[in-house]
């Protein structure tokens, strides 16, 4: 029954939003990711299971591709898949690469991407792979000849006095694109998250996308580390996480400052390197369910994309603070968290406002915020209640012909007496209203009220006649 609910109203949905005339997208926009630590994620095959040990956090556990493969249809709210990196690598996590042109065996063959990347594509998800620029292992043979490539060493989240790559040598930057023009090519990937750092140079960043661009003019090229086109925004994590662990306090700073940014980016709320944002939730004693709810409406309705860390659906919490680097626990949803993310993939992937609308800031209240997308075709509102207590927001300036229908949750806002349309949201709750056509009465909302009022009628009716035939039987 459960199923049948959700899909009425996933349709609901799309035939509320539904506009032929969508525009391409950019390079940065319109994606939902969904980043997985692939040896924590599932374990799809036996054959590679080398050296594992799931009692050792350190060790390999036996996540693979074919894992990911066997899991696409349990991946909900999503239209792209991060992966971490898979080339040849002496860590669980992959970070420290030790061949680039190679997967490591332990995670599968090329074989297995190929197969990844054709199903995946098959349920319109696209397949991204991480490509670290600033370091490889210690064990990389270019560490261990002293080559030219080699320049120093750093420290990072992912180990102590690494050997850095040259990225300012020529030929590291020729070998860098080779390789990324590579596995596009063999596998079919669809575009990289690039680590980089403030040494890479602009030239090289510069480079990559427009190479790839003219590999596959829709590409995938996210820079993490560096400001450029389609950057992982950390400020924005921070900020964000920080204003939804306080009640009653405003997005609106936050809001504030991505108008004020030229670049459009991607958003995220935890990842490999950050606590969760669930333990986050938790600790400041709020339901983690209703935190993550607010959280992903915000960032799915945000100029650029977003990237949820495996585990979100559960929602998973370490119960530490640091990073959480456990396996997956994908027999473990949420259904409530589950549902809310269906629904705003559905909104945001066939509307042409949360596609390529501007964004403008409506007005605020106390914890409430509310701001719209819009085109010359759509207007989306999008209203955030961060408060402990239910807030009302007028707005002045929409037409009376016109109303909001809510598409979270079943709501009609028309303007009032005043002149004013009144957005109200409980407390910690959100809602996506489209503006249309005032149609006077609320039939999708009323409609099923009035099926079942008919059918207790229909029941008291049957019973009554029941009751008089019993009587006149006695009598």
């Amino acid at each position: 029954m459960g199923h049948i609910k959700k899909i009425i109203c996933l349709t609901m949905i799309g035939f509320l939003l539904f506009s032929p005339q969508l525009l391409a997208v950019d390079e940065c926009s319109d994606e939902q990711f969904y980043y997985i630590l692939v040896d924590r994620f599932v374990n799809g095959s036996s054959d590679n299971d080398i050296e594992i040990d799931i009692k050792d956090p350190k060790a390999f556990h036996g996540g693979d591709i074919q894992g990911i493969t066997n899991s696409l249809d349990k991946l909900g709210g999503i239209s792209a898949i991060n992966l971490s990196p898979i080339m040849k690598t002496d860590t669980y996590h992959g970070y420290t690469t030790m061949d680039h042109q190679t997967i490591d065996e332990r995670f599968g063959t090329v074989t297995d991407l190929q197969n990844l990347v054709e199903e995946a594509h098959e349920k319109d998800i696209r397949v991204v792979l991480d490509f670290v620029l600033t370091h490889v292992s210690p064990d990389h043979p270019w560490a261990n000849e002293n080559s030219e490539w080699i320049n120093g060493t750093l420290s990072n989240h992912w180990g102590d006095n690494l050997p850095k790559l040259d990225t300012n040598n020529p030929e590291v930057q020729k070998y860098i694109i080779e390789t990324a023009i590579h596995w596009m090519n063999v596998a079919g990937i669809d575009g990289f998250h690039f680590y980089v750092d403030e040494t890479t140079p602009t030239l090289l960043i510069e480079e990559l996308q427009t190479r790839l661009k003219a590999e596959n003019k829709e590409a995938i090229v996210i820079m993490d580390g560096a400001s450029s086109t389609c950057s992982m925004n950390h400020d924005f994590q921070e900020k964000t996480v920080d204003t939804l662990q306080h009640a009653g306090e405003s997005l609106l700073p936050v809001l504030e400052q991505i108008q004020a940014d030229e670049t459009e980016s991607v958003y995220y709320l935890d990842s490999p390197t950050t606590t969760r944002f669930a333990f986050e939730s938790n600790k400041a004693g709020y339901h983690p369910v209703t935190r993550w709810k607010l959280a992903t409406t915000f960032i799915y309705t945000l100029p650029g994309s977003s990237m949820i860390y495996q585990g979100t659906e559960v929602p998973m919490d370490s119960g530490v603070e640091e990073p959480d680097h456990r396996v997956a626990e994908l027999n473990k949803k949420d259904e409530e968290l589950e549902e809310h993310l269906d629904k705003l993939i559905n909104i945001v992937s066939i509307s042409d406002a949360m596609q390529n609308g501007q964004l403008e800031i409506v007005g605020e209240i106390d914890g409430m915020v509310v701001y719209k997308r819009f085109t010359e075709e759509e207007t989306m509102y999008i209203a955030i209640n961060n408060d402990v207590e239910t807030k009302m927001l007028e707005i002045d300036d929409i037409s009376e012909e016109l109303q909001l229908r809510g598409l979270l949750e079943d709501d009609i806002v028309r303007k009032q007496d005043d002149g004013t349309h009144k957005i109200i949201l409980d407390r910690e709750s959100s809602n996506i209203f489209i503006m249309e056509n005032n149609t006077g009465i609320n039939w999708l909302f009323l409609l099923p009220m009035v099926f079942v009022l008919v059918g207790f009628v229909w029941v008291i009716v049957r019973l009554e006649r029941h009751n008089k035939k019993a009587k006149q039987q006695q009598g």
